[in-house]
């Protein structure tokens, strides 16, 4: 059978939110909830020596409860902003040794047998929580809330569970959106798109503190449709957005902020590119939302700059290691932009939760449906406009005869930017011509990156009232101008460049 899913990671024990806020609400508006109790669920999962349910993104797991036991494996689906859909196929056991021959209808991965895999079995890692299931009846839906509270253990290692799980098991799909933005502003709720298996995979490998980089170009087949692009891209937003969440609080990594702000910035291009075309209510209002919450991530631009003057991989270590006083104080500058901004408790606010949920629900309805014609369209129709008429803005705003300063380049950086998100988007229609254009253009974009942290460090310097001030302002003036020249260069090849559309 299939499952539909939405899934929140919560940081304390939601019991008396729900009672006080939540169930009060909804028995308000005359829905039943009903509880039905509690059970201790004791979970083993398994996989192949070589992981190959992990490669094919297979949950394959044994649970007990009360002395009874079933097998259940769960293939790979679809997420979608914290909304899990997937097929799950459940039988029985005897005793807690799993028996794959007892499925009848699993899509194994290609070229294996069930009575083979059976013989390479081992247990990888196991779960142990408590589960509190409410049965909630809507007139039109029903919709099971169980709260989970328990542990992941793998190699004498462990992490808390604490999670609520929304699953339709009837009736509308839009009722569990509506119930699952109740949820987050009764609730300090963090929508996740983690399973409980990926959890215990990370207990088993150890976590990434790599960052998983967006694509040169978002992947689009031929004669891809207008609205199956835009999905694309929302899905590619959304996956980026959920996966460096999860690793900043896995890692406390500010480079993951970085990720996070990089997606948000790109659903809000995607969604400003397509909005003439695909416009409706639903479009409008997320645009709205988007503009919003992209202005709570503005400081994180000071905290990259910050990250750029500190890293040792940098082209500015080399000298401002030199000034242990200097790098004290952009350490402190660091901490303190981090803790008056409170990334880890902002992001369990309603605000990134219901952002996502309208993003999911709308991949979901595709509401421009019903409102506009043309939505079925090949991208391509429009394609060669949009990126002609970003071009264009481009040329206006940084003629290649005026020589751009300081000023100059910081005031384009936000056009420049979603320009070339706009060429992430399209490019890949035409794979055949695009060359090297874009790659003066990203240089020209790193290079802004490298002038904010030398602003930033310039008044930094003042801030400080070093012994060094004007040692290291000359320094900075020097960086600038030779910085400056080398950007004028790339903007001379970047604007003399064919376009490939």
């Amino acid at each position: 059978m299939s499952e539909t899913e939405i899934k929140f990671v919560l940081r304390e024990d939601p019991q008396p939110a729900l009672q006080n806020n939540l169930f009060t609400a909804l028995t308000s508006q005359q829905v039943t909830i009903e509880e039905k109790g509690q059970l201790d669920l004791l979970n083993d999962y398994y996989d192949t020596v070589d992981h190959l349910f992990q490669k094919h993104k297979i949950g394959m797991r044994v649970r007990g409860a009360n002395g009874q036991y079933e097998q259940t494996v769960k293939t790979t689906g679809q997420i979608s902003g914290g909304l899990h859909q997937r097929l799950e196929f459940n039988v029985d056991l005897n005793n807690p040794e799993p028996d794959l021959t007892l499925f009848n209808d699993v899509p194994w991965p290609e070229g294996h047998q069930a009575e083979t895999l059976n013989e390479q079995l081992e247990k990888q890692f196991g779960t142990h929580f408590n589960r509190t299931v409410f049965d909630i009846s809507f007139p039109d839906a029903e919709i099971e809330l169980v709260y989970d509270n328990g542990k992941v253990a793998a190699q004498q290692q462990e992490a808390p569970i604490r999670e609520i799980e929304l699953e339709l098991k009837g009736g509308k799909l839009n009722r569990m959106f509506e119930l699952a933005n109740m949820l987050v502003d009764a609730v300090p709720a963090r929508l996740s798109d983690t399973s409980k298996a990926a959890q215990g995979y990370q207990l088993l490998h150890g976590v990434s503190h790599k960052v998983d980089a967006l694509p040169d170009f978002l992947p689009l087949q031929d004669n891809i449709s207008t609205e199956d692009a835009f999905c694309r891209a929302l899905e590619c937003g959304l996956l980026h957005w959920q996966k460096h969440e999860h690793l900043y609080f896995e890692t406390g990594a500010t480079k993951m902020l970085t990720e996070v702000t990089r997606a948000v910035r790109m659903l809000l291009q995607t969604v400003s590119l397509y909005l003439p075309v695909l416009q409706c209510p639903a479009m409008l209002t997320l645009h709205k939302q988007l503009l919003s919450y992209a202005d709570n991530w503005l400081w994180q631009d000071d905290l990259q700059s910050l990250r750029l003057l500190l890293s040792k991989k940098s082209l500015f270590n080399k000298k401002l290691s030199r000034y242990p006083a200097l790098i004290s104080y952009l350490q402190g500058r660091q901490a303190g932009l981090v803790q008056a901004h409170d990334p880890a408790t902002r992001l369990f606010q309603p605000e990134p939760s219901k952002l996502k949920l309208a993003i999911a629900q709308m991949l979901q309805n595709k509401p421009w449906r019903t409102e506009v014609k043309g939505y079925d369209m090949p991208l391509m129709e429009h394609a060669k406009g949009w990126l002609s008429q970003g071009w264009q803005t481009i040329l206006q705003t940084m003629p290649i005869q005026r020589r751009m300063y300081a000023s100059n380049y910081t005031s384009v950086e936000m056009l420049l930017r979603q320009t070339l998100f706009n060429g992430f988007l399209l490019a890949d229609m035409f794979a055949a011509s695009r060359g090297h254009f874009r790659a003066p253009w990203l240089d020209i974009l790193i290079g802004i990156d490298e002038l904010n942290a030398l602003l930033l460090l310039k008044k930094s310097i003042f801030d400080a009232e070093l012994a060094e001030q004007q040692e290291l302002l000359e320094w900075v003036h020097e960086k600038t101008h030779g910085l400056l020249n080398v950007m004028e260069r790339s903007r001379q090849v970047a604007m003399t460049g064919e376009v490939y559309w």
